[in-house]
């Protein structure tokens, strides 16, 4: 049996909540900071500056911004390989035009090429996919370091079907998993199993693991689950106290950092390991 990729929550089931308010007024301050700090780097005639750059704007376009969690015990009792994904009030890269997105299928990529490339595809995402590649062929034209290397440097984000994306480490090795920033996303890039009497039955393992077997989902339901990856914050859980996650830009207002740091908040809070409750009598 696969292990879950959930962190169970542990003791009291009591969650703390944030105040909004104050992580408005937070959002504001930092804002205010990112753009003070970019304005006086602009105007300081001895940092370097990147001539293409259009005033202070183009910088703080370009400044993620992150939240970190920190726990008196380790969030995870060992390192996730796979990230988990948040679904974020206003999804990240959104307005990234340029954003490059690799998709890794499970055999035969033709078929989800097709996908892609059909009418029923979205066409503004289907500009972002740069490549769609499945896990054989990626074995045999990404298994040397320097092929890696150059995989990983072409796309911003890779996407791999949850099919296969058990097998990814070994194919891409430390190239892709030494770090946390560009580890594929697992994606559900299969059909929807019908409804039977109002409940959505089991998918048969066998059928759905078969070589030769596609069983991919509709463009509709392809879209959906790469803008969902794309849009979401995304967590590498690990044995540590801290858990750092991208929430949004600088050049975003605060209210949009603040609706985006309450969902991360309540969903990290609500798997972080608490104090289990001391025993009564």
């Amino acid at each position: 049996m696969a292990p879950s990729k959930e962190v169970a929550a542990l003791g009291s089931n009591e969650i703390v909540s944030i105040s909004h308010d104050q992580t408005l007024k937070a959002s504001k301050a930092l804002l205010a900071h990112i753009k003070k700090a970019a304005k006086e780097s602009a105007e300081d005639p001895s940092s370097k500056k990147n001539l293409l750059a259009d005033a202070e704007d183009d910088v703080t376009a370009d400044t993620p911004v992150w939240l970190t969690l920190t726990t008196k015990r380790h969030i995870a009792d060992k390192s996730r390989l796979q990230p988990g994904k948040i679904v974020l009030p206003h999804p990240l890269h959104a307005d990234d035009e340029d954003l490059s997105v690799c998709l890794i299928t499970a055999d035969p990529q033709r078929a989800y090429k097709n996908i892609v490339a059909s009418d029923e595809f979205p066409a503004d995402l289907r500009k972002r996919i740069g490549r769609v590649i499945d896990v054989t062929k990626l074995k045999a034209k990404y298994s040397q370091y320097e092929a890696q290397r150059k995989l990983f440097s072409e796309h911003d984000i890779f996407l791999g079907d949850e099919r296969i994306i058990n097998r990814l480490p070994k194919i891409l090795g430390k190239t892709f998993y030494k770090t946390t920033t560009k580890r594929p996303v697992p994606v559900n890039l299969q059909a929807k199993v019908p409804k039977v009497n109002g409940k959505r039955g089991k998918r048969d393992k066998k059928t759905a693991s078969g070589e030769n077997n596609v069983n991919a989902g509709t463009p509709a339901q392809i879209a959906k689950e790469v803008n969902k990856a794309v849009g979401s914050a995304l967590v590498s859980l690990s044995p540590s106290t801290n858990t750092a996650v991208r929430i949004g830009s600088a050049s975003w207002t605060a209210d949009q950092i603040a609706d985006n740091v309450d969902a991360v908040a309540t969903a990290l809070v609500e798997k972080a390991p608490r104090r289990p409750p001391c025993p009564s009598g």
